[in-house]
């Protein structure tokens, strides 16, 4: 097979593979971090989601936003980011969070990213 044809060949099947339509990350609503949840992979649940953090919002309502696992494919999040939820967690009288989220696997809300504020 001549490279002209494999480059051709890889072009199609990509084309075919990848979604012509991206959605861009939701919003989620503003609040305080309530939790946070870590599952090391020698845990039952680290296959459904590998972590999640519950945002407390302004009307009271609490509501998960996942990452990693079956729940969530390849949305995982840093340490670093990790890290920032902690901090905001023993802060969280003084500082406000706008999760960001694409919908996963049985509707849940995948964390892709987060705006961290002062109130």
């Amino acid at each position: 097979m001549s490279h002209r044809i494999r480059l051709a060949l890889f072009a199609a099947l990509t084309a075919v593979a990848v979604p012509a339509i991206s959605y861009a990350d939701s919003a989620g609503t503003v609040g305080n971090v309530e939790a946070v949840t870590l599952h090391e992979p020698g845990s039952d649940n680290y296959g459904m989601f590998n972590g999640s953090v519950t945002i407390k919002e302004k009307t009271g309502q609490k509501r998960d936003y996942k990452w990693g696992g079956s729940l969530c494919p390849g949305r995982e999040i840093s340490a670093n980011s990790i890290n920032l939820l902690f901090q905001a967690l023993q802060a969280r009288k003084a500082l406000e969070v706008t999760p960001n989220y694409k919908t996963g696997n049985g509707n849940e809300r995948c964390l892709t990213g987060f705006k961290i504020a002062n109130r």
